[in-house]
């Protein structure tokens, strides 16, 4: 027959055998990656209350400011009581007022003894803020690396962090969260001055090296698990100023041994055979893949600028309800069901087409997300309904210049009306598009639920009605197709 002839037909079937492919793991009970996820609205999920270690965050702020003052004004300084102290003997003209209070302090005490100063509240309060945006972020990105999508995380209160995860908890999460992952680099040293024993329990080994460290995980770029000798490792690689930086501590202590320090606890401990240029190096030790998995992730998301844990945990029921969600899909069914009788009546079995050309577009689009693992969250149905709405307006417009060509007795209507047509349906398909993809790109939680399924509903309703709708306007006669009159 002809259609048997028509490359549309044979790219339709490979549609529907993508389609079913990708949409049957969805109604499978058995766990499957490929998956539509559901959002907090639809499904509910777990919500942790997270808190930033206030004490030692401003003990590491008086660390840093007492550094700044070394640096900067050559003036020595001990902390203590959440004070920091500058012993008199030293040169303080350089630390007027106005030097005091850039640095965010303020003068407690002056006496013979030396200088007593304070950080100033509303500076400890903005720093703390800031601090807890960043650290928001940071667990964003850890999460996501997990596999959670849509999550909810804002700010509470100055070092309060709520997070929302949809869905069955993953029993890694607590773990990644509150992990405060600082990575240190130590060069070993045989002298009691300025040292510091750090010690692997696991394997007993212990090593004395430089207090201070050489290197720090701020400069790492990227961390991910790979296999040495079948052994799971954790690779990391430097961004440029620390590969410089691990060039040169590794050229300058060829023959020590380096300790690889996370929160306080010695991992290994490897000795420094030759200089490396290459500005990346592996993490081995008693690894699982799944700690190893996890401690790539934390690395690679950075690391907390303070100790954080769970004080608050619960579970969280669905905001919509499946009463909700059962009403939405019967309005989108009623919905459907009214456009079919609608364009049937206008454009009678063009009509049909229509109904066969949204089906196609949603099946198309429910597959890509099975094949993205997205979340289909409540603005990602509004996305969808907007899809719909996109699909029925290309085929009205197809079949309105399909039938203007027959009134204005064109050559050859149908082909010429539709690719007319689809010209006008690419450029305003496109535009939409463009700003779907800002829309993901720079929001975030709800808007990218509603962006990534508006995105997806784009794609799938071009690539519908370029190949399906065309397909069904070229096999069926111009005498049956309802647009002639």
């Amino acid at each position: 027959m002809f259609f048997f002839k028509q490359w549309r037909f044979w790219f339709s079937l490979l549609l529907v055998g993508f389609c079913f492919y990708f949409i049957l793991p969805n109604f499978n009970s058995k766990n499957s990656d490929l998956k539509i996820n559901f959002g907090l609205d639809i499904q509910g999920g777990f919500s942790y209350l997270l808190e930033l270690n206030e004490n030692e965050f401003k003990q590491n702020l008086l660390i840093k400011t007492s550094q700044a003052l070394e640096n900067s004004y050559n003036l020595l300084s001990e902390i203590s009581e959440d004070q920091i102290f500058i012993p008199s003997g030293q040169n303080t003209s350089e630390l007027n007022n106005l030097v005091i209070q850039s640095l965010g302090l303020e003068v407690i005490d002056r006496s013979n003894d030396g200088i007593f100063l304070g950080i100033l509240e509303q500076k400890f309060k903005q720093s703390l803020a800031e601090m807890t945006l960043n650290a928001v972020e940071i667990i964003r990105s850890r999460v996501d690396f997990l596999g959670n999508k849509e999550l909810s995380i804002q700010k509470v209160g100055l070092n309060k962090i709520l997070l929302e995860i949809p869905g069955d908890l993953d029993n890694n999460v607590k773990d990644v969260i509150s992990k405060t992952a600082k990575l240190t680099l130590h060069i070993e040293k045989k002298t009691l001055v300025n040292s510091k024993v750090f010690f692997n329990e696991e394997t007993g080994e212990e090593v004395r090296v430089q207090e201070i460290p050489n290197l720090t995980g701020d400069y790492i770029q990227d961390a991910s698990l790979q296999y040495n000798q079948n052994e799971p490792v954790v690779a990391f690689s430097f961004n440029k100023v620390g590969s410089d930086l691990f060039a040169q501590m590794t050229s300058e202590n060829i023959g020590s041994r380096f300790a690889i320090v996370l929160d306080g606890a010695l991992i290994t401990a490897p000795v420094i055979r030759e200089a490396i240029t290459g500005g990346s190096g592996q993490i081995s030790g008693n690894f699982t893949n799944e700690s190893a998995n996890n401690l790539s992730i934390i690395l690679k998301s950075g690391s907390l600028p303070t100790e954080i844990k769970i004080i608050q945990e619960k579970q969280i029921g669905p905001t919509l309800g499946r009463e909700g969600v059962k009403k939405g899909i019967y309005a989108s069914l009623i919905a459907l069901i009214t456009i079919t009788l609608f364009m049937i009546f206008y454009y009678k079995i063009s009509g049909v087409f229509t109904t066969l050309t949204i089906i196609s577009c949603l099946s198309l689009l429910f597959a890509f997300m099975t094949l993205l693992n997205t979340t289909l969250t409540l603005p990602g149905v509004i996305g969808i309904v907007l899809t719909i709405g996109m699909c029925v307006d290309a085929n009205v417009l197809v079949f309105e210049r399909i039938r203007e060509n027959f009134k204005n007795n064109i050559e050859n209507p149908k082909h010429e009306g539709f690719n007319s047509a689809y010209v006008t349906i690419l450029d305003s398909n496109l535009t939409t598009l463009f700003a779907a993809i800002f829309l993901f790109a720079f929001g975030f939680g709800p808007i990218r639920g509603f962006s990534i399924s508006l995105i997806i509903g784009i794609v799938s309703s071009l690539i519908v009605t370029y190949v399906v709708l065309k397909l069904f306007i070229n096999v069926t006669s111009e005498k049956y197709l309802g647009l002639n009159k």
